[in-house]
């Protein structure tokens, strides 16, 4: 009787595996980085906002390996966001197969099955990189408060800085959770003023012996948005444990 028990329950496990695994949309072809299914936000990136984000996550694919989908929803299916955001880093073998360097980027910007909502998942390669409690500020200061606001550009940007960079190994998870809670662009209008100042005292003549800085170029690199790459080859099939955390807005 117990071994028949045992059967079943392990049959029932299986099955609510499958049927969860149902729920979850299968991964685009050909394959993205960036992908929107929202029906109701069709527009949630327009359209060379959608492709300058495209470009910057398949150049950092490239130069690290590590692999970052953002992806735009109207609903769970009845999961809730931490789940269906694992589920589908799973189901879509983000990240590298032996590296498990995947991140999920979740957002949902609609009221349906609760208030509008955005979940980052990590595979178990970048746990340590960035843990949870990382993952909950990135989500509260850099993303939410811009989609609040409808910018949804400027949140994603703000987001991936922070990601790209903590995986790259620039700095820490825990400078960062240390950081003041100032907007990642008032770093960038000081920085601007100290120049302003600086080419104002050498009477409007350029060059500040900086080693080329650049303003003008995607988030990973100067001037590295803007190339085509030839495209996202395709998910390398990393596995998620369970890391990462998300937020109302």
């Amino acid at each position: 009787m117990k071994k028949l028990l045992a059967q079943w329950l392990l049959i029932g496990c299986i099955s609510n595996s499958f049927f969860s695994q149902d729920k979850i949309p299968n991964p685009p072809s050909p394959p993205k980085l960036y992908v929107n299914l929202s029906k109701e936000f069709p527009n949630f990136l327009n359209a060379n906002e959608a492709s300058q984000l495209e470009k910057e996550l398949e150049n950092f694919e490239k130069e690290t390996s590590n692999e970052i989908v953002v992806v735009v929803v109207d609903n769970f299916n009845g999961m809730d966001r931490a789940d269906f955001a694992i589920k589908l880093g799973e189901k879509w073998k983000v990240g590298k197969e032996k590296e498990d360097n995947g991140v999920v980027i979740l957002i949902k910007p609609t009221k349906t099955d609760g208030k509008r909502t955005s979940f980052i998942a990590t595979g178990r390669g970048l746990e340590g990189a960035i843990p949870d409690a990382t993952c909950k500020r990135i989500v509260e200061k850099e993303l939410n408060p811009f989609l609040k606001e409808n910018k949804n550009y400027v949140g994603i940007k703000a987001t991936l800085v922070v990601i790209t960079k903590l995986a790259k190994g620039e700095y820490n998870h825990k400078s960062y959770d240390k950081r003041e809670d100032n907007p990642w662009w008032v770093g960038i209008l000081i920085l601007a003023f100290i120049f302003f100042i600086l080419f104002i005292l050498r009477g409007g003549k350029g060059g500040f012996g900086m080693g080329g800085i650049y303003f003008g170029g995607g988030l990973f690199g100067p001037g590295r948005g803007n190339s085509n790459g030839g495209g996202f080859g395709g998910f390398g099939g990393g596995s998620f444990g369970g890391g990462g955390a998300g937020g109302d807005w």
